[in-house]
């Protein structure tokens, strides 16, 4: 009888266990070891973030986390709002210039786009001079590999984003 309470105890407090487990830091170390595992393991608050899921499947996302001039963008599978696990990490602490961000709703000539389910199939980094240019060019973009798990740089292809809101 005392095995059974035991098992039972482990398996109600086991999910407790892990949600209050080893919480990675918000670097780019802690973020290299985020491959496989739960977005929702990094440590602290994110005033800054957002996703737009990839497919109408909602399989695959694109979530960009900021806080204390780090800025991340994760590639995900299995996303639910805020978590999911993480594919592929562009760190774009390094990349990113006064006035960018990073924008979703960019496109090439042959893919990308500015309507919901196109969305996040690339993305760059652009400034919209404080809200005032609707469509920029990006100064530098990703196309996102869902099949090979990564992001691509562009180069040599003009990369316009379109820097309004996101409501599907």
């Amino acid at each position: 009888m005392s095995r059974w309470l035991a098992l039972i105890s482990f398996l109600a407090l086991f999910p407790f266990t892990y949600a209050m487990g080893d919480k990675v830091p918000f670097t780019s170390k802690g973020f290299a070891s985020l491959k496989g595992k739960n977005m929702c393991t990094l440590e602290g608050e994110f005033p800054k973030e957002l996703g737009v899921f990839l497919d109408l499947h909602k399989k695959h996302a694109v979530h960009y986390r900021e806080r204390d001039g780090v800025i991340v963008v994760f590639l995900l599978s299995r996303p639910t709002l805020r978590c999911g696990v993480v594919d592929a990490v562009l760190d774009l602490t390094p990349l990113i210039r006064p006035g960018e961000s990073p924008e979703f709703k960019c496109y090439t000539s042959h893919e990308g786009g500015t309507t919901w389910g196109k969305w996040g199939r690339v993305i760059g980094l652009a400034d919209n001079q404080r809200g005032t240019n609707r469509f920029v060019k990006a100064r530098l973009a990703w196309r996102v590999n869902i099949r090979d798990k990564r992001f691509e740089e562009i180069r040599g292809e003009k990369v316009e984003c379109d820097t309004t809101g996101y409501a599907d």
